[in-house]
C-alpha cells in the first residue's frame, strides 16, 4: 500500500471518528446511561457499522483482502488517538458523569476489537 493510500484510509478513519465523537457527545446520555441492554445494542451497532465500513471502503479503493488488517489499523488509529484525548477529558467534553467513561470505553474497545477481528477473517 502506498503512503498516499495510507493517508486516504487515515483521513477516512478520522472522517468516521469525528461524527461518531459528536454523536457520543450529544447522545451519550441515551447511549451510555440507559442500562446494559441499550449499551449492548450501541456496542453491537458500532461493531457492525465499522465492519461494514471497512468492507465498503476496501471495495471502493479496490484494496486486496490480504491488506484488510493494515487498512483496519490505519483507519482506526486516528480515532484511537482521538478517543484517548476524549477519555481524559470525558466529563468536560460530554457533560456526562465520570462513571459513564467506563461504558464509553467499553463500546470503543468492542468496536475496535470487532473491526480488527473482521479484518483478520477478511484477510484469510
Amino acid at each position: 500500500m502506498t503512503p498516499r493510500e495510507m493517508g486516504i484510509f487515515a483521513l477516512l478513519g478520522f472522517g468516521v471518528w469525528a461524527p461518531g465523537a459528536v454523536t457520543f457527545r450529544f447522545g451519550g446520555h441515551l447511549m451510555f446511561e440507559s442500562g446494559p441492554w441499550v449499551l449492548l445494542l450501541v456496542a453491537i451497532g458500532v461493531a457492525v457499522t465499522v465492519c461494514l465500513l471497512l468492507r465498503t471502503v476496501m471495495d471502493w479503493r479496490k484494496a486486496p483482502a490480504s491488506q484488510a488488517v493494515l487498512v483496519a489499523v490505519v483507519m482506526a488509529l486516528p480515532g484511537l488517538f482521538g478517543d484517548a484525548i476524549y477519555a481524559v477529558a470525558f466529563s468536560t467534553i460530554t457533560g456526562l458523569s465520570p462513571a459513564t467513561a467506563g461504558p464509553f470505553a467499553a463500546v470503543v474497545l468492542f468496536g475496535n476489537a470487532a473491526l480488527l477481528a473482521y479484518a483478520v477473517v477478511k484477510a484469510r
